[in-house]
């Protein structure tokens, strides 16, 4: 329990990340892992918060092949309204899970959308995309399955 609630936050971002990998046959040429910043709260304007991620990319290519160059992000089809590089040093990424020496960061946001779930892809020309689905609520409350 200690080390529950020392790593709480950790946890919490553990549980709203997702990651994906693009391959050129068995290969595997990016590896993205993405973590969902949800703020439930309007802010004070009564607009809604931008969807917000922050999003590591590995790949084993050239290092300038960044997310909006060689690599693209969509949330249900919209280009992100911002992207910015987060140096490895970032206080943004003390608490986020798999961060690597590695990996390339970024914090990526876009247009609120109204959906409680809904799906981020990662996209290279030559190697395909992948979809990683995320929801603002708990993800057992959109099944009607039973558990």
């Amino acid at each position: 329990m200690d080390r529950l609630k020392k790593n709480k936050t950790a946890y919490k971002h553990l549980q709203k990340t997702q990651k994906a990998q693009l391959y050129d046959g068995n290969t595997t040429k990016a590896f993205v892992t993405a973590t969902y910043l949800y703020p439930p709260s309007k802010r004070r304007s009564g607009e809604e918060n931008d969807e917000a991620f922050i999003v590591g990319v590995y790949s084993d290519e050239d290092p300038l092949n960044q997310i909006g160059k060689a690599y693209h992000l969509t949330l249900e089809g919209e280009k992100p309204k911002g992207i910015l590089s987060l140096p490895k040093e970032s206080p943004s990424l003390n608490e986020m899970p798999f961060v690597t020496e590695w990996s390339s960061y970024y914090l990526v946001t876009f247009p609120h959308t109204t959906r409680k779930s809904f799906s981020l892809v990662f996209e290279h020309i030559n190697y395909g995309k992948k979809e990683m689905l995320f929801s603002k609520v708990a993800k057992y409350t959109e099944s009607k399955k039973a558990f």
